[in-house]
C-alpha cells in the first residue's frame, strides 16, 4: 500500500514542493528510437485494453432468439445434416438487412452463408487463393445471427462465438488438405494467422455480439497519447534551459514540526486504512457471504475526512511559504502525486486481464477493481482542494467560522435531497473543502486550543448522531461503498461528514508531548519501501491481492489442489501474477531506484519574469483541472468500458478521454516547472488534445468544455508565435553579422 512519506505531504521537502521523479534512471540508456517504440507499444496496448467493452450479461434465450440460437448450433455441425435455414427467425432478413443463401462447400457439405460476406483482413476481404470463402461466408452469417439475438435484447452465450471462430479456424485449415495449391504449410501459416485474427478480435469484444468499431477515433485518440507522453518522456525531448526554482520550506518552530510530522503519519495511515477496508470488503464478496455484516470495520476505517484534514493543513503552510504565486504553488504540491497515479493507472490496465486468467466472475472483477479504484477518487479530489487552498485560505481569514458553517450546511443539504451521481460527485468536493478548512484550523491553532472535555463532547456527540442516524433515519451502516456498488467513497454522505467529525475531535485531543511520540514512532515504524517506492509497494500489494483473488477462484471452481502447488505453476496463474509483476519491476527500476544521476545536468535557476506568472498560473490550473478530471473519469468509469460512458459533474467520459485528460494535465504542470508555458507549442499541443474526447464522448458539457480550453489555448499560442519569430529573426540577424 501507499504509505508515509510521499503520501503524507508533511514533511519539510514535501511542504517545499519536493519530491517527484527526479532521477532520470535508465532513460538515458535506450536510443531516442527505442524510447519511442516503448512509447507506441505502451499507447496502443492501453487503447487496445481500454477499448473492450463490458461483457454482457446473457440468459437462456426466447422466442425469435432461441430460434437463432439453434440455427447458429446447425451451422456449427454442417455434417448433421440439418438445415440452418430452417431455423432462422421470421424477421431476420427485416432486422439485418442480410438474405442467406446455400452454397456447396468444398468437403462436400451444404452450407447456409451471408452472400455478401467473406475472410475479412486489414485490407478488405481475402479469400485467400486456397478459397477459404464457403467458410467465411458460413461464420459471417453466424455473426449476424448474434446480432440479431443482441437487437432482439437477448445476447447469446459468449462460447458461441468461441465455436463460430473454432469452425472456421477448422473450415481455413481443412482447405489447406482439400485445395493445397501445391504449398500446403503456407496454406497452414496463412489459416493460423487468419485464427490468430479471428481470437484477437472477439477477445477484444469480449466474446459478445460483434459490432463494428470507431478506428477513426480511437487512432486519433492513439496519436495524441503518444505525443503527450513523448512530450514528458526525458529521453524523447531536449532538456530545459531553465527550471522553475524551489518553493522555500515553511519556517516551523518546533511544536509546528511536531504537528506536520503528526498529521502526516496519520494522512499516510488513513489511506492505508482505505485501501484495507476495500481490500476486506472485496474479499467478503468473493466468499459466500455478503459485505453487510462488516460495517463495524467500515466505521473504523472510514478515514477520508481525516485525509482530508491533513491535506488541509499541508496545503496552507505550503501556500504561506510559496513567493512565486499560484502557478508555483500548484507545481510544487502536486509533484508527489505522478508516481502513486501511475501505480493505479497500471492496476486499472492490468487487473482485468489478470483476472480474467484467474476465470474469475464478474462480480469479483467488480470488486477486485475497487481497491485499484476507490485511491483515485481520492488523488482527485486532492488535486481540487490543492487549488482551491488560495480561495479557501482568504475565505478562512476572512470569515472563520462562517465558510466552515456554509460549507457543512451544504454538506448536509446535498445528503438529505441530492440524488444520483452528480450529487455524489458534488458532495465529496463540498465534504473534502470542509475538511480541508477544519485543516486551516488546525494550522491556525484554534482546534488544539478548544478544551479537551469540549472535543470530547464533540465527539460523543457526532459519533450517537451517526448511530441514531444508522438506526432511524434510514441510512446504511456501511460508511464505505459496496465493492459492487457505484464507485464513490459517500455511500452515506452524512454518515462520511458524522464519522469525520468524530475523527477530528480526536486529533484535535492529544497534546504537545504526545503529537511528538506520535510522529516519531510513526517515522521509526513506517516500512522503507512504501515511503521510498510507492507505487512500486503498492503494485506489490496488488500481486497478494491477485494470488488471493485466484485461490479464492481456484476453490471456487474445485481446480485448485490439495497443496495448490500445481495451482500456483500453472501457465495460466504465472501469467496473471506476471502481468502486475512486470510493471513493479520496471516501476522500481525506472522510476524509484534512488540514482546518482540527475534527470538533466543542472542549470541556473532564474528568477520569473513578471509576465510568465499569468500564464504560469493559467496553465497550472488548467493542467490540475483536466488531471483531477481524468482521475474521477478513472474512478467512475469503473475497471471496463461501459457502452454508455458515465458522466463526471454532467461531462461524459470513457477510458481514452479519462488516459487523454491525465495526460495533458500533467504535461501542463511539467511546462510550467521547466518555464515553457510562454512558448506556442505547449498550446498547440493542449488543443490538439482536446479533439479526441470532444469525438469519443459527443456531448453539450463536452464540446463546451473542450471547445472553450481549444479556443483559449489557439489564442494564446498564436500570441505567442509572434515573439518566437522575431526573436529568430534577431538571432539569425546577429549570426549573419558576425560572420
Amino acid at each position: 500500500m501507499i504509505a508515509a512519506g510521499n503520501l503524507g505531504g508533511m514533511d519539510r521537502r514535501d511542504l517545499a514542493g519536493g519530491g517527484g521523479v527526479g532521477s532520470r534512471g535508465t532513460a538515458g540508456r535506450l536510443p531516442r528510437l527505442g524510447w519511442m517504440t516503448i512509447v507506441v507499444l505502451l499507447a496502443a496496448g492501453f487503447l487496445v485494453i481500454a477499448s473492450r467493452p463490458v461483457a454482457p450479461r446473457t440468459h437462456p434465450p426466447t422466442g425469435d432468439a432461441a430460434l437463432a440460437e439453434q440455427a447458429i448450433n446447425d451451422l456449427l455441425d454442417p455434417g448433421s445434416g440439418r438445415d440452418p435455414m430452417d431455423h432462422l427467425p421470421a424477421d431476420f432478413t427485416a432486422v439485418t438487412g442480410h438474405v442467406p443463401v446455400r452454397m456447396r462447400a468444398p468437403d462436400g457439405t451444404t452450407r447456409a452463408v451471408h452472400p455478401g460476406g467473406g475472410c475479412s483482413s486489414p485490407w478488405g476481404d481475402d479469400d485467400t487463393r486456397w478459397d477459404y470463402s464457403v467458410g467465411c461466408k458460413a461464420h459471417d452469417l453466424g455473426y449476424d445471427l448474434l446480432r440479431y439475438a443482441d437487437a432482439k435484447g437477448q445476447p447469446l452465450d459468449p462460447d458461441l462465438r468461441k465455436r463460430l471462430d473454432d469452425r472456421l479456424s477448422a473450415d481455413m485449415h481443412g482447405m489447406c488438405v482439400i485445395n493445397p495449391k501445391d504449398t500446403p504449410r503456407l496454406c497452414q501459416v496463412v489459416a493460423s494467422l487468419y485464427s490468430v485474427g479471428l481470437v484477437v478480435n472477439s477477445w477484444h469484444q469480449r466474446w459478445g455480439p460483434p459490432r463494428a468499431e470507431p478506428i477513426g477515433p480511437w487512432s486519433i485518440g492513439l496519436i495524441v497519447i503518444i505525443l503527450l507522453i513523448a512530450a514528458r518522456m526525458p529521453a524523447l525531448r531536449a532538456p530545459p534551459r531553465r527550471r522553475q526554482a524551489p518553493v522555500p520550506a515553511p519556517d516551523l518552530d518546533g511544536a509546528d514540526q511536531a504537528r506536520s510530522g503528526y498529521l502526516g503519519v496519520l494522512q499516510a495511515g488513513s489511506l492505508a486504512g482505505i485501501v484495507l477496508a476495500e481490500s476486506v470488503l472485496a474479499l467478503v464478496a468473493w466468499g459466500p457471504g455478503q459485505p453487510g455484516w462488516v460495517w463495524p470495520l467500515t466505521w473504523v476505517l472510514q478515514l477520508v475526512p481525516l485525509f482530508f484534514l491533513a491535506g488541509g493543513y499541508a496545503n496552507v503552510l505550503a501556500w504561506q511559504a510559496a513567493r512565486g504565486g499560484f502557478g508555483e504553488y500548484l507545481v510544487a504540491r502536486i509533484g508527489w502525486l505522478l508516481r502513486p497515479v501511475l501505480a493505479f493507472v497500471t492496476a486499472w490496465l492490468v487487473v482485468p486481464l489478470s483476472l480474467e486468467l484467474f476465470a474469475a466472475p464478474p462480480d469479483a472483477t467488480a470488486a477486485f477493481g475497487r481497491i485499484v479504484l476507490q485511491p483515485l477518487w481520492l488523488l482527485g479530489l486532492y488535486l481540487l482542494m490543492v487549488a482551491a487552498t488560495p480561495v479557501m485560505y482568504r475565505l478562512h481569514r476572512r470569515l472563520p467560522v462562517l465558510t466552515p458553517v456554509l460549507l457543512l450546511a451544504a454538506v448536509v443539504t446535498i445528503g438529505l435531497a441530492g440524488r444520483g451521481p452528480v450529487a455524489a460527485h458534488a458532495g465529496g468536493i463540498v465534504l473534502a473543502l470542509l475538511f480541508g478548512q477544519l485543516g486551516f484550523h488546525y494550522a491556525d491553532g484554534t482546534l488544539w486550543r478548544v478544551s479537551r472535555p469540549a472535543l470530547v463532547a464533540g465527539a460523543v456527540a457526532a459519533l450517537a448522531g451517526l448511530v441514531a442516524l444508522t438506526t432511524f433515519g434510514g441510512q446504511s451502516r456501511l460508511l464505505i461503498a459496496e465493492p459492487t456498488a457505484y464507485a464513490s467513497f459517500v455511500p452515506s454522505l452524512l454518515g462520511v461528514l458524522l464519522i469525520g467529525l468524530v475523527q477530528t475531535c480526536l486529533v484535535a485531543l492529544p497534546q504537545e508531548p504526545r503529537i511528538r511520540a506520535v510522529a516519531a514512532r510513526g517515522r521509526a515504524l513506517s516500512p522503507r519501501l512504501p515511503r521510498h517506492a510507492p507505487m512500486t509497494a503498492y503494485l506489490l500489494y496488488l500481486c497478494t491481492m491477485l494470488l488471493l483473488a485466484g485461490l479464492i477462484a481456484g476453490a471456487r471452481t474445485a481446480s485448485l489442489t490439495a497443496g495448490g502447488a500445481d495451482w500456483l505453476a500453472q501457465p495460466r496463474t504465472m501469467l496473471a501474477l506476471a502481468l502486475v509483476a512486470a510493471p513493479t519491476m520496471l516501476a522500481f527500476l525506472i522510476f524509484e531506484r534512488r540514482r546518482a544521476v540527475p534527470e538533466h545536468p543542472l542549470v541556473e535557476v532564474e528568477p520569473e519574469p513578471p509576465e510568465e506568472a499569468p500564464l504560469d498560473a493559467l496553465a497550472a490550473a488548467i493542467g490540475v483541472a483536466y488531471g483531477a478530471l481524468g482521475l474521477l473519469g478513472f474512478a467512475a468509469a469503473g475497471i471496463t468500458a461501459a457502452a454508455d460512458p458515465p458522466a463526471v459533474l454532467g461531462l461524459p467520459l470513457d477510458p481514452i478521454a479519462n488516459l487523454i485528460h491525465l495526460l495533458l494535465g500533467w504535461y501542463l504542470v511539467h511546462c510550467v516547472r521547466i518555464r515553457t508555458v510562454t512558448r506556442p507549442w505547449p498550446w498547440l499541443l493542449t488543443a490538439i488534445a482536446c479533439v479526441p474526447p470532444m469525438i469519443t464522448t459527443m456531448s453539450g458539457a463536452g464540446l463546451a468544455v473542450h471547445g472553450l480550453t481549444m479556443l483559449l489555448a489557439i489564442g494564446i499560442a498564436a500570441s505567442r508565435s509572434q515573439p518566437v519569430l522575431t526573436l529568430r529573426t534577431r538571432s539569425r540577424a546577429v549570426t549573419e553579422s558576425t560572420r
